[in-house]
């Protein structure tokens, strides 16, 4: 399927009567154990966080280890490699906000690090997208605060 030409925000508005506040797209809010994860992402790197008991790698970050409930760890630097899991493409169905992206590409990544990660699968022809393809890892700044890590094909 070819990609189309995305919807205009002012023209969602018109059609919805909406406001500039209803098509505001909801940004992450860090957390205090989280912050190192989007602080790496501002600079465009990719950090894990990995238990410093057992050596399990969560992500999302969260405040104890989800393996053995420790509260040591240490930040990784990831490889910003990644295998497509699954994906879907989405066309309809999504909040207002996202309305000007349509269609887009959600993906679940495997890390080599053992995370899966879930985000935008991007600059990649739909008709060749293909679970278990090799992805590496680009930078969205959304926001002066918050960068995204998204996905996209490794060019062979």
């Amino acid at each position: 399927m070819k990609k189309h030409e995305p919807i205009s925000i002012e023209t969602i508005k018109a059609m919805m009567n909406l406001t500039d506040e209803d098509l505001k797209k909801p940004l992450p809010k860090p957390t205090k154990w989280s912050q190192p994860f989007w602080d790496a992402a501002k600079e465009h790197r990719l950090v894990l966080r990995k238990c410093s008991k057992c050596g399990f790698i969560d992500h999302p970050p969260y405040l104890y280890c989800t393996n053995c409930h420790s509260d040591e760890h240490q930040w990784i630097e990831a490889s910003g490699k990644g295998t497509l899991f699954a994906y879907a493409i989405n066309y309809f169905g999504v909040p207002f906000p996202f309305w000007a992206d349509l269609p887009y590409v959600l993906g679940m990544v495997d890390l080599p690090e053992g995370p899966r990660m879930i985000s935008n699968i991007v600059e990649c022809d739909f008709d060749k997208l293909a679970n278990g393809m090799e992805l590496e890892v680009v930078f969205d700044d959304v926001s002066e605060e918050i960068t995204l890590p998204k996905w996209r094909p490794v060019k062979k």
